[in-house]
């Protein structure tokens, strides 16, 4: 499952609230619960202090009236009691009952309505069993005290004298007691927070962005990234283990990087290898191809030659026999004209069978501008009364080319047919011839180019322009084997054949023959 990923900047801002808040609450909590128990003891110390003082004073003062009451008359002693009682702020009244009758009986007192004043039931109860003190306290949250010690004369219970305290002032000084602890609880709670707070800024917070913005940094792909943290403590030691972490996975990334583009390269070598693989198949299928058809073209061109032989030998023979007679001039031309024509046709189909047969060429220096004429007006009668013309366009100082005339020959004049059925009038053919440098081969050769101004070729019809029995040519103007020928006489001379051709705009045939026999 995907989860959303937050924004970079929000993820150290939010862990660390998160963490600071936690421990600060934490150690807040904690010190405000030890503060609170540790004032509240205190307090409760402080406050069992002031009562035991308070009694231990009551208790000086009745052994001081238990020393003067029977030594001292009434009056004396309720001026001595009174004098006790102004030399103590927390003393308000001291009284003397006596405890012979069914209910106590006030003997002194320092207070001015003696009346209304009596010992508590309890505590007389509790001084009438034998106890040395009573203590009465009036309810909880009473303001006085009573303390109350029995009086006797040779062992006999006879009274009992009281001491009334005051407790305001305790109760103001633990109110002011409380006050103080909650201004020490705010104060320390706030000072912990503060100091709390900074700490967390400086050893915590920091640490914590720094080790989150390194990690966002490497997961947004950033190389070399290290975390720089404090030193000493856990910060510092988480820095140590994810730079380790990172280093290593650096040098993993490097590793697989390079061993990525190892395979990339080897993998691109192995597809060159099989482009080419299947590029040389390719070339094999077309030659297994090209080897059928001119088998099929050799079965076929050695029938013809059986088949034609004969009639084109008796006509041969015939028009020899004729030239010897006596014609006129013009007669005797044309009689030439037809026995050169039968040699040419007797000799192309002797070429043919010597192609599919493989017979070693008869090379020899051969110069390129007079045969080329020669095959121009050969197929000049072709184009009288068409308005093509032909353009010859070889230089006069052309070096011979070592090649076989007869396969040469038959090359100029089967690329010039060509030309001439693909030339609609009015139309131009050039034939041009230049020494250029070979490709990829050592040495010069001779260019020989065809070129109309004909229909042209589609691309795919470009494709397939040499193979046996393709033709583009309309049903019964051509068997498609011209350029196939050439391409082989081509081939055999150890050149290369080029076409070029496009749909409307004429097509060019580049023949190129090395100058140096191999």
């Amino acid at each position: 499952m995907n989860l959303p990923r937050q924004p970079p900047e929000a993820i150290p801002t939010s862990v660390f609230r998160t963490l600071r808040f936690q421990l600060i609450a934490i150690v807040v909590l904690t010190v405000a619960t030890v503060l609170v128990i540790s004032q509240w003891i205190d307090t409760r110390l402080s406050e069992h202090a002031q009562e035991r003082d308070l009694q231990e004073r009551a208790l000086l003062a009745l052994r001081t009236v238990d020393s003067l009451w029977g030594r001292t008359d009434p009056d004396t002693l309720r001026r001595e009691l009174v004098a006790m009682a102004e030399g103590d702020r927390e003393i308000t009244a001291i009284d003397i009952f006596g405890l012979g009758g069914r209910a106590p009986e006030v003997l002194v007192t320092t207070r001015d309505a003696p009346a209304t004043e009596t010992l508590a039931p309890d505590a007389a109860a509790q001084l009438a069993h034998g106890s040395p003190m009573s203590l009465d306290r009036e309810g909880l949250g009473a303001s006085v005290w009573r303390v109350a010690v029995p009086l006797r004369r040779d062992g006999a219970l006879v009274g009992a004298a009281q001491v009334e305290l005051s407790v305001e002032e305790l109760s103001h000084l633990k109110q002011h007691l409380v006050v103080i602890d909650f201004a020490i609880l705010g104060c320390s709670t706030l000072l912990i927070c503060v100091a709390l707070a900074f700490f967390l800024e400086r050893r915590v917070a920091r640490p914590v962005a720094a080790l989150v913005a390194g990690m966002q940094r490497a997961e947004s792909g950033e190389r070399g990234v290290r975390v720089q943290a404090a030193r000493g403590g856990e910060f510092a030691f988480l820095a140590g283990s994810l730079n380790r972490m990172l280093s290593r996975i650096e040098e993993l990334t490097a590793g697989l990087e390079s061993r990525v583009r190892q395979a990339t390269r080897a993998l691109a070598d192995k597809n060159r290898e099989l482009e080419q693989a299947n590029e040389r198949l390719w070339h094999a299928q077309l030659e297994i191809g090209r080897s059928g058809r001119l088998a099929a073209l050799g079965q076929m061109a050695a029938t013809i030659a059986h088949e034609l032989g004969t009639p084109l030998n008796s006509v041969l023979g015939y028009t020899q026999l004729l030239r010897r007679q006596q014609w006129p001039a013009d007669d005797q031309e044309k009689l030439g004209i037809i026995e050169s024509q039968v040699q040419r046709m007797i000799e192309t189909i002797r070429s043919v069978l010597d192609r599919t047969r493989d017979r070693e060429l008869a090379r020899a220096p051969v110069s390129v501008a007079p045969l080329v004429a020669e095959a121009l007006t050969i197929v000049s009668s072709r184009l009288a009364g068409r308005d093509v013309a032909l353009e010859s366009r070889i230089p006069p100082d052309l070096p011979a080319v070592p090649a076989d005339a007869a396969g040469l020959r038959q090359v100029v004049l089967n690329l010039l047919t060509n030309a001439i059925d693909a030339t609609e009038p009015p139309g131009v053919i050039t034939v041009r011839a230049a020494v250029v440098p070979q490709n990829g081969r050592p040495g010069p050769s001779l260019e020989l180019t065809v070129s109309d101004t004909g229909h042209g070729m589609a691309p795919e019809e470009l494709r397939r322009a040499v193979e046996p029995f393709y033709t583009t040519k309309a049903p019964g103007r051509g068997t498609g084997l011209g350029l196939a020928i050439v391409d082989h006489i081509v081939r055999a001379h150890g050149g290369q054949l080029e076409v070029e051709s496009e749909r409307g705009r004429g097509t060019s045939v580049h023949v190129r023959l090395p100058m140096e026999a191999s």
